[in-house]
């Protein structure tokens, strides 16, 4: 946030732009936006308020312009500090709004020009390269750079054992990933990514872990963790997992469940209704909580598999069939609408997962 009281504005857009910067601190960027296109209909050669507006605009996942306005910012030449910043938010919109990886390397490159230092620039920076170009050589170079700034990023260490273990190095990335937990012992994907790393290596001795959280787009051959993942791997402790193409299925013994996984964490919920609503809306029948999803972002609906046994369909966008920001990718691919087969996992944007299964009623 801003400093307002060394902003060039007049009265009446300064008041305008405090508004804008307390409806942002409260999430509230409909608001926010609205008051700083107030701000640049009264004064619109204020970089900081255009920079402002990018995050707001970023926040409400409407990408393309956040990444216009975060350019009409550096086209007013703020300081380097400042423009550093503003790169680092437009590589974000890139990588983790609209999924264009090279475009997000570029402007990253460009913030650390203006600070060779930046940790967060740096972390990002590893995402990109990692689970975006499948380049972990140089994802490691960056991760190795941000941890030479704060030993103390468990995620660094985390991504950087990624890293290693994409490059088969596994005896060294479970060493990353003992010091991601060394800093935050109560890290589940780190535990599942050396659990991992451990059973490539032959070992026995694995942690009771949870799936890995979504980095990316799209699944990989050799990724752990946080990006490209490689199902077969992952899902081969599932035991408890039924196929959905068996025809030994009936309505009484199985019963349809998500694992869903978002910025609060893992949860589990049955399935029985004809119809739930996916969102970050508060008023979703399935609310999830990340900046990266819509408010009405899916829907699903239950359907009666030709073998008897209900499925659901999973549509994107709302009941109006407005279509979500970031759509939905299923099993890699993205998709429209598809009735969901047991262990496909469905992503709706960074760090959102929902893993879809079929388990048997408790009473059979």
């Amino acid at each position: 946030m801003l400093d307002t009281g060394q902003i060039a504005l007049n009265s009446e857009a300064l008041m305008w732009f405090r508004r804008g910067l307390a409806a942002a601190s409260a999430n509230d960027f409909e608001r926010a936006i609205a008051a700083f296109n107030r701000v640049l209909d009264i004064q619109d050669d204020c970089y900081e308020v255009w920079y402002e507006r990018g995050l707001a605009l970023e926040n409400r996942g409407d990408y393309v312009e956040a990444i216009a306005s975060f350019d009409r910012a550096l086209r007013l030449n703020p300081g380097d500090s400042t423009a550093c910043e503003i790169w680092h938010e437009r590589g974000n919109a890139f990588q983790y709004g609209l999924g264009d990886y090279s475009q997000a390397i570029a402007c990253y490159d460009q913030a650390l020009q203006l600070d060779s230092r930046h940790e967060a620039v740096l972390q990002n920076l590893g995402n990109a390269l990692l689970y975006g170009l499948s380049l972990p050589e140089e994802a490691l170079d960056a991760y190795n750079r941000a941890l030479m700034i704060n030993r103390e990023n468990n995620l660094a260490w985390r991504n950087r054992g990624n890293a290693l273990a994409e490059l088969r190095r596994y005896d060294e990335a479970i060493i990353s990933y003992d010091r991601a937990l060394s800093i935050w012992p109560d890290d589940q994907v780190s535990w599942h990514a050396r659990s991992l790393a451990a059973e490539k290596m032959g070992l026995g001795d694995h942690q009771p872990t949870t799936h890995a959280a979504w980095y990316g787009s799209g699944f990989g051959e050799q990724t752990f963790v946080e990006g490209e993942t490689d199902s077969e791997i992952v899902f081969a402790s599932l035991s408890t997992a039924i196929d959905a193409d068996s025809s030994s299925h009936s309505s009484h013994q199985i019963t349809p469940t998500l694992i869903v996984e978002d910025d609060w964490g893992k949860r589990e919920m049955m399935l029985e209704r004809d119809q739930y609503t996916l969102g970050r809306d508060s008023n979703s029948d399935i609310c999830l909580h990340s900046q990266y999803v819509s408010r009405h972002h899916a829907v699903l609906t239950k359907v009666i598999h030709p073998d008897g046994y209900p499925a659901y369909q999973i549509t994107d966008g709302g009941l109006d069939q407005t279509p979500s920001r970031n759509g939905l990718l299923v099993n890699g691919q993205k998709c429209q609408t598809v009735i969901l087969q047991a262990e496909d996992e469905i992503v709706l944007g960074p760090r959102v997962r929902i893993l879809y299964r079929l388990l048997p009623n408790s009473s059979d």
